[in-house]
C-alpha cells in the first residue's frame, strides 16, 4: 500500500488480483469445454466422485437426485477424513511428508490430467506433432509446473501462470461428471468448505490455528497475489495473508486485537516498500 493510502484501496488491490485469475481461470475453461465437449462421444467415467451412482440417461429426475445426493455425500465424507488426516500428520510434525505429498498431488494433477486435456486438444484440433515431441513438451510442462508451484524462488508470474493452468484442469476434469452429480456435488463442496474454515472445530481451522500456533507456513497449493515475504520466521505471505492473520486474531482476542494486528502488518509493507 502506497504511503497515505487508505486501508479500502490495498483491500481492493488484493481482491482485484484475486479475481483477475479466477475470470481468466472460468473464461478459458468455458472456450475448453466448448471446444472439447460433444454429449454423442462423452462417456461416464468411475471416480471418487460418483463410486455410488452411475448415471443413466433412463433414470427419472427423483433417482438422478437421490444418486447424486448419495455421491456427494460419500465424496465430503472421503474429504473431511483425508483432512483430518492431514491435520493428524500436521500435528505430530510430519511437515516434510506434506511438502512431498503435496508435490505429488501437483504431479499427478500436471501429469495425469494435464496430459489427458492436452492430448484432446491436439486430437480435436489435429495439431501436427509427433509423439517424441509431445513427450518432450509434456514432460517439461509438468517437471517445471511441479517445482515452481511450491517453490519460493523463480519466476513468481510463472508460479501464478501454473496455478491457474491447475485450476483450468481441476475445472475441466470436472465438466466430465454428469450434470446432476456435478451441480449437488458443488453446493455440497461449498458447504463442506464454509464449515471445514468457519465451524469451531471445523479442520481447516484447526490447520490454521496449528499452524499460526507454530509461527509456521502451510505446505499447500495456493495463489499468492504477491510474493512471499520474508519476515523471519513468520513468513507472512503477502498482504493477503497478513490480513487473515489479523481477522484470525481479532476472533480470538476482541475487534481492538485484530485491528492492531492489522495496522502492523500494513506498516510492515509499507517499510519493505520504502526499503
Amino acid at each position: 500500500m502506497e504511503p497515505g493510502g487508505s486501508i479500502l484501496d490495498s483491500i481492493g488491490q488484493e481482491i482485484i488480483g484475486v479475481m483477475s485469475p479466477v475470470s481468466i481461470c472460468m473464461f478459458l475453461v468455458v472456450l475448453l469445454v466448448y471446444s472439447l465437449y460433444n454429449p454423442a462421444t462423452t462417456t461416464t467415467i468411475r471416480t471418487a466422485t460418483n463410486l455410488v451412482y452411475m448415471d443413466s440417461p433412463t433414470d427419472s429426475t427423483a433417482q438422478k437426485l437421490e444418486g447424486s445426493l448419495l455421491n456427494a455425500a460419500v465424496f465430503i465424507i472421503l474429504i473431511a477424513f483425508v483432512t483430518f488426516l492431514l491435520v493428524l500428520l500436521y500435528y505430530y510434525n510430519f511437515t516434510r511428508f506434506l511438502v512431498q505429498y503435496t508435490r505429488f498431488s501437483a504431479f499427478a494433477v500436471f501429469s495425469a490430467m494435464g496430459g489427458s486435456v492436452l492430448l484432446s486438444l491436439i486430437q480435436h484440433f489435429s495439431f501436427p506433432v509427433d509423439v517424441v515431441t509431445f513427450c518432450v513438451l509434456h514432460f517439461n510442462f509438468t517437471i517445471v509446473g511441479t517445482l515452481c508451484v511450491l517453490s519460493s524462488g523463480g519466476p513468481f508470474a510463472l508460479k501464478q501462470s501454473y496455478m491457474v493452468a491447475l485450476g483450468i484442469i481441476m475445472a475441466a476434469w470436472f465438466t466430465k461428471l454428469p450434470e446432476w452429480t456435478a451441480w449437488v456435488l458443488l453446493v455440497a463442496l461449498a458447504v463442506y468448505d464454509s464449515v471445514a474454515v468457519l465451524a469451531p472445530g471445523g479442520p481447516l481451522k484447526l490447520l490454521v490455528e496449528l499452524a499460526a500456533s507454530r509461527d509456521e507456513e502451510l505446505p499447500a497449493l495456493m495463489y499468492e497475489v504477491r510474493p512471499t515475504v520474508d519476515m523471519g520466521r513468520s513468513g507472512i505471505r503477502g498482504s493477503s495473508l497478513g490480513l487473515l492473520v489479523g481477522g484470525v486474531t481479532g476472533d480470538n482476542s476482541g475487534s481492538n486485537g485484530g485491528a492492531v494486528e492489522l495496522q502492523v502488518v500494513l506498516r510492515n509493507d509499507n517499510d519493505n516498500n520504502e526499503n
